[in-house]
């Protein structure tokens, strides 16, 4: 690991608990007035979001012995959390039969805010969406992660930004750098 990263003393990050607050999961950056969050998509079943959650499904299928428990280094993971439908890293299209869920249709839907003061935008958003904790099968929830083709099409289908902005792509808020 040192031959990839040099070691540094205990005290070198100190700077970032000063100006970020708690650090054990990462460091947010302070808000800046020019940061903008591109959300990830989400997408719904043209049937709907189903009564059936993705805990629930996984529950049954454990049952059923169609799939085994999730151990990792001998803790049994769907003991100590929750299957919430969501995942890491890309976004994609679902397929035939999936449409694109915007962020502001579930909020009408839900009478959740789109996101809730103190949270970042995650599948932990639209509390009333889910079942203790866990997305409907009809439904797939935001990754947390890189930004998928379909939004970045999106967002380039606006136009070219003003000359001299430098576009930052992260799954964290970062703000327009000028150049």
């Amino acid at each position: 690991m040192s031959s990839l990263w040099p070691i540094v003393p205990p005290g070198a990050t100190d700077w970032l608990l000063e100006l970020c607050g708690d650090g054990l999961t990462g460091f947010m950056p302070p808000a800046m007035p020019d940061a903008v969050w591109v959300l990830n998509a989400m997408y719904e079943h043209e049937q709907g979001p189903t009564e059936v959650s993705y805990e629930e499904y996984h529950q049954a299928r454990l049952v059923d012995g169609s799939t085994q428990p999730h151990i990792v280094r001998g803790l049994d993971l769907g003991a100590v959390s929750v299957a919430t439908g969501g995942g890491l890293g890309r976004a994609r299209h679902p397929g035939p039969g999936w449409r694109r869920l915007r962020w502001t249709e579930l909020a009408l839907r839900t009478g959740d805010p789109i996101v809730p003061i103190g949270l970042m935008p995650s599948y932990r958003c639209f509390p009333s969406a889910k079942k203790e904790g866990s997305w409907p099968l009809g439904a797939v929830p935001p990754t947390k992660g890189n930004l998928d083709r379909e939004t970045w099409r999106l967002r380039n289908r606006g136009g070219v930004p003003a000359l001299g902005t430098l576009m930052m792509s992260s799954p964290g808020p970062f703000p327009a750098l000028e150049r």
